[in-house]
């Protein structure tokens, strides 16, 4: 190897252009005070515009529950599960109609299980297909009917 190769793969022989940096840096600077003024004066005259043009005006949607199309946002929805949770609840351990017309009874779970272990299970299903007999039962909802009457 000559000396002139080896010369030219050792390291730089001129320094950084601080002019050039120092010109990138100050560009930089600038337009972000640039866009920061332009951000205060916009946010200066929306605080001076816009409470004369919404003085009016309730400002929490809540208030305004009426004009919303459904579904509707819930305002406090433990409260609804919890009044879902008692209305299956009070299902659970009470005796009601659930088709009068049909003379079809809703009894407490408990007295069901006992009333099954005395009986044994009804044969319902003897010479019928799964298709009939689902066809066949009454139409179940999944809402209880104490929370359809409330609506």
């Amino acid at each position: 190897m000559n000396a002139t190769t080896k010369a030219d793969h050792d390291h730089e022989r001129r320094d950084a252009d601080v002019t050039s940096l120092f010109t990138i840096v100050l560009i930089l600077f600038s337009s972000g005070a640039v866009i920061l003024l332009i951000v205060a004066i916009m946010m200066h005259y929306f605080n001076k515009t816009e409470p004369a043009k919404t003085a009016g005006q309730a400002n929490l949607p809540a208030t305004q529950v009426e004009e919303f199309p459904q579904p509707r946002l819930e305002i406090k929805p433990g409260g609804s599960l919890a009044d879902l949770r008692a209305a299956e609840e009070a299902d659970l351990n009470s005796y009601g109609w659930i088709d009068r017309n049909a003379q079809t009874v809703r009894i407490p779970i408990e007295r069901a299980i006992q009333l099954i272990v005395e009986r044994g299970l009804p044969d319902v299903g003897a010479g019928k297909t799964p298709l009939s007999l689902m066809q066949a039962r009454p139409a179940e909802t999944a809402t209880p009917p104490r929370l359809m009457q409330n609506r």
